[in-house]
């Protein structure tokens, strides 16, 4: 055994046999665990499953990849959050790493250190969603109050550049939310204070947060931005209780203009992190600073004791997202196909698979995102066509959620009782605004949650021509950008055909 070898192996062991001090192997399972429940099961089983862990010499822990491919996925979509884990649930910092097999960092911290490999049949561990333990005293911050605690993250101050508004693609299920988050980074005063934006895993929540902070940072008001997950707050007043000195935290966070917390829920149910959450949104609304945050679901389910903090919470402007329609997922593949050809410029993947891929994976754009890099691997760096067959063999080995079908008589018979009027109205020939907004509603409700033909959608729709169909989508799609309460409309009708 090499000296490097007995060093690193000896340090990992005294790491094991330290209390409080976790293993390499015991961080990465907790690690792991969050990114499943954060992420859900489809980008845990086709990405997160298969990367393997290895601490070199020096401490520094590597993530490996199958390839570059993978590496450039992981890097870009769970390298700040998977960074941000390791830290909370590690004792220390740690440098972390990630690369492709065969690399030589990898190369290096295998012959110097011992692994630790999992396998997608090891367990979970970590904490249940929604637990109301608090986090062990394991701080992203630092291991104290200081200021230095969180003016020592980048981050902190800037949010993560790559999640601009720029970048953000916009459709009926996050139109309302992404012209309040514009208003918010483009107005001197709150506009409404404060903003909760709220949805399931993987519908834009994180993005919208750091679209804010970029757009904050690049504008001329001055404004100081400060973003945290709730898990780098709890940690940061828990260190501030160890050290008995909470009022530099309490400075710290109180001195920005824009203070953005997601993953909100992380605080419930921690009475003394509550309280000091409390005080802090309190005190930055009282003096006219913005305040945002995000969560997985409503204010009103929030599930925070504290009925002071349920009632600030209620009290401000809260905006929910939804997974993206078939139009959104669609505009999210072709992207992303678009981005793959940065690492694999031969890459074609034909119309028809596109079309499968936006109409089959429903739930969120992550997941959706997920499949689409495994088909990649899979095939374009296998030098395999990407076509229908190989598709739907990736698709058969991840946990597919089924999304219920609709019918256009269905969007009709809904849009018609969310209006006040009949389905015979919606297929009429009246060309008052009264009837034609929800006309142009339901086609483009058909257009983007049925696989019907635009020719098909038009005879439906009292004969009309194809051509109907596609001024009545473009209009609404123009629209949804700048018409909150239209999005609002759109998303309430939706949500009554799910169900």
């Amino acid at each position: 055994m090499g000296l490097n070898n007995s060093v690193s192996n000896a340090r990992t062991q005294q790491r094991g046999d330290m209390p409080g001090m976790p293993t390499v192997s015991e961080v990465w399972r907790d690690v792991r665990a969050r990114l499943r429940q954060e992420y859900g099961d489809v980008i845990y089983v086709s990405e997160i499953a298969r990367l393997r862990v290895a601490e070199d010499a020096g401490g520094a822990i590597q993530i490996i990849c199958a390839n570059d491919f993978g590496r450039a996925w992981v890097e870009d979509n769970l390298g700040t959050r998977l960074r941000a884990l390791w830290a909370v649930f590690d004792t220390g910092p740690r440098d972390i790493v990630i690369c492709c097999e065969g690399s030589p960092v990898v190369r290096a911290a295998m012959r110097d250190a011992r692994p630790a490999p999992v396998t997608a049949g090891s367990p979970a561990g970590a904490q249940p969603a929604g637990s109301t333990a608090e986090l062990p005293a394991r701080t992203t911050l630092a291991s104290s109050a200081s200021p230095a605690a969180l003016a020592g993250q980048d981050r902190a101050a800037r949010g993560d550049g790559r999640f601009t508004f720029n970048t953000f693609m916009v459709g009926s299920a996050n139109a309302m939310a992404s012209t309040a988050a514009k208003a918010i980074a483009s107005a001197a005063n709150p506009p409404f204070n404060p903003a909760f934006f709220h949805g399931g895993y993987g519908v834009g929540k994180t993005h919208l947060l750091n679209a804010i902070a970029h757009a904050v940072n690049l504008g001329e008001s001055g404004r100081k931005v400060l973003y945290l997950t709730a898990e780098e707050f709890l940690n940061g007043f828990q260190s501030a209780l160890r050290a008995r000195d909470v009022q530099p935290f309490k400075d710290q966070v109180r001195a920005c203009d824009v203070l953005l917390i997601d993953d909100v829920h992380f605080i419930a149910g921690k009475p003394r992190t509550e309280d000091e959450f409390l005080h802090t949104v309190a005190a930055l609304i009282a003096e006219n600073r913005q305040v945002v945050l995000a969560s997985h679901c409503a204010p009103s389910e929030l599930g925070v004791g504290d009925e002071r903090l349920r009632s600030l919470l209620r009290g401000g402007f809260a905006c929910e997202l939804f997974g993206p329609d078939l139009d959104l997922r669609r505009k999210i593949v072709d992207c992303k196909v678009a981005q793959a050809r940065s690492h694999c410029p031969n890459l074609e993947v034909p119309e028809q698979v596109r079309d499968f891929l936006a109409a089959r994976v429903t739930s969120s754009a992550r997941e959706l995102e997920g499949v689409l890099n495994n088909v990649i691997v899979r095939t374009a760096y296998m030098e395999r066509p990407v076509t229908m067959e190989a598709v739907e063999e990736v698709l058969g080995d991840l946990p597919m959620k089924a999304e219920k079908r609709v019918t256009v008589d269905e969007i009709q018979k809904t849009v018609a009782a969310y209006f006040s009027m009949s389905p015979s109205d919606i297929n009429s020939k009246r060309r008052t605004q009264s009837v034609v907004r929800p006309r142009h509603i339901a086609m483009y409700l058909a257009k983007t949650m049925t696989t019907r033909s635009l020719p098909d959608i038009g005879r439906r729709f009292g004969g009309r021509d194809h051509s109907t169909v596609i001024h009545a989508v473009a209009k609404i799609t123009a629209q949804l950008g700048a018409d909150p309460l239209l999005a609002e409309d759109i998303e309430a009708i939706r949500k009554r055909l799910r169900g």
